[in-house]
């Protein structure tokens, strides 16, 4: 009988430390997929930090200096003063060669075997 009890306790003590592995296991790989989410986070506020200092170095420049707004102007809004001329420059595309007689001809959409009993296609 006191033979039966040490074995139960001992299977009881080994399924506890299988369920306790499981639960840490879980839990250290939920820390780790934090921790990646951290660093991505981490990263992008970095980015985004870079992005804002840039936006502000404009936003300077365009409150000090009249010859960024007129930049901007031209670039982004298309304006021009009175008097100018916008010429646009148009390059034509060159038409495509016909491909080496010896190509492979291509399937076509609709065969035989798409005929119906009739003749006809569907």
């Amino acid at each position: 009988m006191r033979r039966l009890s040490l074995v139960v306790a001992v299977v009881l003590a080994l399924v506890a430390l299988g369920v306790l592995s499981g639960v840490i296991t879980q839990g250290l790989a939920e820390v780790e997929q934090a921790r990646a989410e951290q660093r991505r986070l981490e990263a992008r506020r970095e980015e985004l930090g870079v992005r804002i200092q840039g936006m502000e170095e404009t936003l300077h420049r365009l409150r000090t200096d009249p010859a960024a707004v007129e930049s901007l102007a031209r670039r982004d809004l298309g304006w021009i003063r009175p008097g100018e001329r916008i010429i646009y420059l148009v390059t034509p595309t060159p038409v495509p060669r016909p491909g080496p007689l010896t190509a492979p001809m291509p399937t076509p959409i609709l065969s035989s075997r798409h005929e119906s009993r009739g003749g006809a296609v569907r």
